[in-house]
């Protein structure tokens, strides 16, 4: 029998149709926007047809994250959700335990770059540490979901700062730090925005999440900052700085590549019957959920 995924939502999801596609999977694909010509209309249709998938992956709107995992959940062996997750911890938590034969994991792909050991390494070293995403004029889609608290949960704070928790949880013990700082702040109003780098502006929509988060922690003897910007009218930096005794290095990170989405998919496949590797897993994804669900 051929591997089989289904992959719901064709934004990032087109890529992981791809990917899954070279990893040796039967891609299958579900979106409700007639235009992404996908295989089927409804996750109804998808899971009646195959009953079972070996791995299922949505990548819908924030707010649609909980519904559509808890629909599909038990047709398959592995469930990746799209980062922010869900709106808070706890729903999290409510459904790892509800289904204990499924193995569920928020994306974390950056943790998967092959300069990660290096990263690690430095980290180790530093006395600061930091993760910038700042963008010059990216804010998604103003006006639309992206843009919109009550189906996005957040801005930034739910878009980028994910990403840069999952570097932290990668890199340091996460667990004994302590966050001594965070704020995430609504800089732009939807009137004052006429263009953006990353979609179009519907001015009749709504923005009303943050498009600036900074948060600080201390581990042992580092420091970390992260810090995100859908825009700040200057220039576009997605960096991490190590700051040392003796000097300090910088590496461009830049978008993820597909590599390290892969090498994601194939650890989290591998270690199906881990359950050290899930209960860690888990663990990250609480957490990630905790530093963001009140900002």
């Amino acid at each position: 029998m051929p591997k089989t995924a289904l992959v719901i939502g064709l934004g990032m999801g087109q890529q992981y149709k791809e990917w899954l596609a070279e990893l040796g999977y039967q891609v299958f694909t579900c979106d409700i926007d007639p235009g992404k010509n996908a295989d089927y209309k409804s996750i109804d249709d998808a899971v009646n047809k195959n009953k079972k998938f070996d791995i299922i992956y949505i990548g819908t709107p924030n707010h649609t994250h909980e519904l559509i995992a808890y629909n599909t959940v038990e047709h398959t062996d592995l469930l990746l959700i799209e980062k922010p997750g869900f709106i808070d911890s706890t729903a999290w938590r409510n459904l790892i335990k509800s289904f204990p034969n499924t193995r569920i994991m928020m994306i974390k792909n950056n943790q998967h770059r092959k300069e990660i050991d290096e990263f690690k390494r430095l980290a180790d070293q530093s006395t600061k540490v930091t993760v910038r995403w700042n963008n010059k004029n990216r804010i998604p889609h103003p006006g639309s979901w992206f843009t919109t608290r009550q189906r996005a949960f957040g801005g930034v704070s739910r878009d980028l700062i994910p990403h840069m928790l999952s570097y932290y949880c990668a890199l340091t013990n996460y667990q004994t730090g302590v966050r001594l700082f965070a704020q995430a702040q609504q800089r732009h109003e939807l009137q004052n925005i006429t263009d953006t780098d990353y979609g179009s502006v519907n001015h009749n929509g709504t923005h009303d999440v943050d498009d600036f988060c900074e948060l600080e922690y201390k581990n042992g003897n580092t420091a970390w900052l992260l810090t995100a910007n859908w825009k700040d009218d200057k220039a576009d930096d997605s960096s991490i700085s190590f700051d040392m005794p003796n000097g300090a290095i910088r590496f461009e990170l830049g978008l993820c590549p597909k590599e390290a989405y892969q090498s994601m998919i194939e650890k989290a496949v591998a270690n199906l019957n881990n359950d050290q590797f899930w209960q860690e897993q888990l663990e990250q994804d609480i957490w990630i959920h905790k530093q963001i669900e009140h900002l």
